[in-house]
């Protein structure tokens, strides 16, 4: 999880249903292609903001006024049109989510291993899937939420056995953990948002109120952070804001056009697994044997968690 806003699993079925009535067996290629690639760039995130070696809440507050201009662009230059109060109010509350869940978990990852935030983060289905079927008066599939019993087990054995090099620490799984509470609360209000509006629209909306948000957090709870941009930073900041804030979503919403909801989703429980190859491979991270067991159990207990509530919507 890096804190992007990928595939709500309450809406599953919804549009899964609608994605089969607009396939394009054609582009099914194209679209596979696309998922990969935004797999490939939503992992990278965490990698990023650790190797802009920048505050989390930097990085956040300027990646965030970056993408409201991209994606202002973008809003005027697809539909002719700018920000309209009626959609800044119904952004209101998922983008405050969005931007408080964005500097936690920036901040997070750069205290801890990536390997421990993004599987911390991944869990985010186990809160939404109970609490959308409590708030939507929805069944509630108990046998869902039994799986991710076996991704909780595995969790504890990725934090457990983190390596003793000192670049874990339960701290920065605790933000990891407040932004995963962030993270469910943007997906479940901004559920009738993202009925009825485009991406671009969505985003344009969302993302100046992210960066809104951010600035009294990094003012008040992080003074003088702000102005901690050096060269390397800003490459960071800007490869974060196009490629994780702009493309990945446009990507996605291409891939939609042609591969079903339910396989992205599938497709997309293997992402924290590739965040953690970035950082070995870019970070000189380092992963336990163990470790790779507990990744595979939440790995596995979060795809029956995917499977089972789709099956319980279809």
């Amino acid at each position: 999880m890096t804190g992007e806003p990928l595939v709500d699993p309450l809406e599953l079925a919804a549009d899964e249903r609608r994605t089969r009535r607009i396939r394009m067996p054609e582009g099914r290629t194209l679209g596979f292609l696309a998922v990969f690639a935004v797999i490939v760039f939503f992992s990278g995130g965490s990698t990023l903001v650790k190797l802009s070696q920048t505050p989390g809440v930097t990085v956040a507050f300027w990646r965030m006024i970056l993408c409201s201009l991209i994606w202002w662009a973008i809003l005027w230059f697809s539909e002719h049109r700018f920000l309209h109060l009626d959609d800044l109010k119904a952004s209101l509350v998922p983008g405050l989510a969005f931007g408080i869940n964005i500097t936690l978990f920036f901040t997070g990852v750069t205290k801890t291993t990536v390997a421990s935030a993004e599987f911390t983060g991944s869990l985010t289905p186990l809160l939404v899937v109970p609490l959308g079927a409590w708030l939507f008066k929805e069944k509630l599939n108990l046998g869902a939420l039994a799986f991710g019993g076996i991704s909780l087990v595995g969790l504890a054995i990725v934090l457990f056995f983190a390596p003793p090099n000192g670049e874990f620490s339960w701290v920065g799984v605790a933000w990891i953990g407040a932004a995963l509470c962030m993270w469910a609360t943007y997906l479940l209000t901004s559920r009738t948002l993202r009925q009825g509006r485009s991406v671009a629209v969505v985003m344009a909306h969302i993302t100046p109120i992210a960066a809104v948000v951010t600035l009294p957090i990094a003012l008040i709870v992080f003074p003088g952070t702000l102005g901690d941009v050096t060269g390397r930073s800003v490459v960071f900041i800007v490869i974060l804001g196009v490629i994780t804030g702009t493309l990945a979503h446009g990507l996605m919403v291409f891939a939609q056009k042609s591969v079903p909801i339910g396989v992205i989703s599938m497709l997309q429980v293997s992402q924290p697994a590739l965040a953690v190859l970035w950082s070995v491979l870019f970070l000189d991270s380092s992963v336990r044997p163990i470790q790779l067991v507990g990744m595979a159990l939440v790995i596995a207990g979060l795809a029956m968690v995917t499977v089972q509530t789709q099956r319980a919507r279809h």
